[in-house]
């Protein structure tokens, strides 16, 4: 297993060890603070099927080329790493642990599977990713397509960019107080975030 497959793996268990030790009450509560995230993701997932879905499928997926989903574009926060697993089932599950084994790319994102992205909800990183070639035709047909992207990209900061509190950073501090850890933990680990935080008077060092 890769090394980076191998952190994938880790973060996982590591969630899936968190969630164990959560009582059924926060549990609950962790489902109803991801939904207007959810609800986000059902707006952002609505403009790409109706201006991008056909475009990207033919021109990329279906040739194999799948230049969006290659092994260095793809950064994953853990806040999307739990938000999958709480909308994985049993058997979606396996089948991720599974594809960390063994991929069904090696030149390509470990969850990019023959029907495409393998994680019931894909990080946001690649939600809203969309390549230069296909942003210049699509905005040259629906010009606007991008006034509505842009839009979009805003309202993701609601969720991911911590000069006020986040969905993400929160989902972070919570599993930490449950002592689990991991690298992908980049809303307390990633210098430039910290910054973010700290000039917003959300954080301050040790």
């Amino acid at each position: 297993m890769s090394e980076y497959n191998a952190e994938q793996r880790n973060s996982l268990e590591a969630i899936a060890a968190g969630l164990a030790r959560m009582c059924k009450e926060e549990v609950e509560a962790l489902h109803r603070d991801i939904q207007p995230y959810l609800d986000f993701r059902a707006r952002v997932d609505a403009f790409q099927e109706e201006y991008f879905s056909r475009l990207c499928a033919e021109s990329c997926f279906v040739s194999g080329r799948s230049a969006c989903c290659s092994f260095e574009s793809i950064i994953t926060f853990f806040a999307d790493l739990v938000i999958a697993w709480l909308l994985a089932d049993e058997k979606a599950k396996a089948g991720i642990l599974k594809a960390l084994e063994s991929p069904f790319r090696s030149d390509r994102c470990v969850y990019l599977g023959p029907k495409g992205c393998i994680l019931p909800l894909r990080p946001v990183s690649c939600a809203l990713f969309f390549c230069s070639d296909a942003k210049e035709e699509i905005f040259f047909r629906w010009p606007k397509a991008k006034a509505l992207l842009e839009t979009l990209r805003e309202e993701e900061k609601k969720f991911t960019w911590p000069d006020r509190p986040v969905l993400f950073d929160h989902i972070e501090a919570q599993f930490l107080r449950l002592g689990v850890d991991s690298r992908h933990m980049y809303f307390h680990k990633s210098p430039g975030l910290l910054l973010v935080k700290k000039e917003a008077g959300l954080w301050k060092p040790n």
